[in-house]
């Protein structure tokens, strides 16, 4: 799949391989105790949106992902890592290996322990031992050293000779973090957004530090999610800007709902006939704590990250704009997500190379209009391309 990437990243002890079981209904090792992830898992997530076969009257034949009732559940890729300490970026702990695997995640989920129940080392504590400011303060200095000394890692011979050849620097830094999955544009987009010497010779560790910083709010946003929400009473006031989610209970709801014993849906969690009363209790409780407006649904949180800080679209390619199949027949088989802005052109491209060299209009499938090369696309666009090819 070519779904975006998200890295999972924390001290250790705060629940991201709850959160990645509960995203990925997979079976990450869980357990109340540090570095109980020691090599990264991998899994597929989905968020929700309305699919547009409703429109029809008529299921759709997904590629990837799947339908239910209406609702079209996108694929993302998740990657939870080993737990972080203070000094991992100098190979502390899991260290360097840790850090390695979330350099092309396209953004990153800063899971910290809302409850403040977790010391920094990642044991378990019975009183609030850590503030959260203190813990994210710790992560993201980690995660900002760790691009630094990539980024810094043979300067001065790497500097020396990028000068010499006269190009743009945005193309000489691109070039040094090709593995990171950070693209010319967006280089150059960093670059033009802070205060940069025009010779890479004149950089210096601000410099370094400031690239690092500015790449972590834009190219690859880091987000805030305060996880042990349901051990809470009330809406935290700090961080700013943060999402808080129960990973114990939406892993325990998951199961519940896989094992028939409640079954979900819009308006709510309904327990299955014949529980016990302690089984019924549960559900009440997640129902209670779900329902609290500063929680945030784990399906929401990843739809929010997709649509909001990565600021990308779904588009759905057909060959019928009529009927919207593709040649076979399928119904709406593919939704692309595309980057706010694209083209018409830009998702000829995507569906196909020499579709897109051979580009000659597009129809919206909706309204019945010709669209050119340079329309932009918008969220839930349907779209026929016509080519030579």
């Amino acid at each position: 799949m070519t779904g975006p990437k998200l890295g999972l990243i924390g001290k250790p002890n705060v629940g991201k391989s709850t959160i990645f079981s509960a995203m990925t209904e997979g079976s990450a090792e869980i357990g109340n105790y540090p570095f109980t992830t020691t090599k990264p898992n991998l899994g597929v997530a989905y968020f929700p949106v309305k699919c547009p076969h409703t429109e029809l009257g008529t299921p759709c034949n997904p590629r990837e992902g799947y339908c239910r009732e209406g609702t079209r559940y996108i694929p993302v890729r998740i990657i939870d890592v080993p737990g972080l300490i203070e000094g991992a970026s100098q190979g502390k702990g899991m260290g360097n290996e840790f850090l390695e695997n979330v350099r092309d995640s396209d953004a990153i989920l800063l899971i910290y322990d809302a409850s403040g129940h977790t010391a920094m080392d990642g044991s378990a504590e019975i009183t609030a031992v850590t503030s959260p400011e203190e813990e994210i303060r710790m992560v993201l200095g980690e995660l900002d050293s760790w691009l630094v000394s990539k980024l810094g890692s043979d300067w001065d011979k790497f500097a020396r000779k990028a000068d010499s050849t006269g190009e743009p620097i945005g193309h000489s830094i691109q070039q040094k973090l090709s593995s990171y999955g950070v693209t010319l544009s967006q280089v150059h987009a960093i670059i033009a957004s802070g205060n940069f010497p025009g010779k890479l010779l004149s950089w210096g560790k601000g410099e370094l530090e400031e690239f690092s910083r500015l790449m972590f709010s834009t190219v690859k946003p880091v987000i805030l999610v305060g996880n042990k929400a349901d051990l809470l009473e009330t809406s935290p006031e700090a961080p700013e800007g943060s999402y808080f989610v129960s990973g114990d209970l939406e892993l325990a709801l998951s199961r519940a709902s896989r094992g028939g014993l409640v079954t979900e849906s819009s308006t709510g969690v309904t327990p299955s006939p014949g529980l016990s009363p302690a089984q019924i209790s549960a559900v009440e409780r997640m129902t209670e704590v779900f329902s609290r407006k500063w929680v945030t649904r784990i399906r929401e949180l990843l739809g929010q990250t997709v649509r909001d800080h990565l600021k990308l679209l779904v588009v759905y390619p057909v060959y019928d704009d009529r009927k919207w199949t593709d040649k076979e027949g399928n119904i709406l088989p593919d939704a692309f997500l595309m980057p706010e802005g694209t083209t018409a052109e830009s998702l000829a491209f995507r569906v196909h190379t020499d579709i897109g060299n051979g580009f000659i209009k597009a129809i919206n499938c909706r309204t019945g209009m010709v669209i050119g090369r340079d329309h932009s696309l918008e969220d839930g666009d349907i779209i026929r391309i016509i080519s030579k090819s």
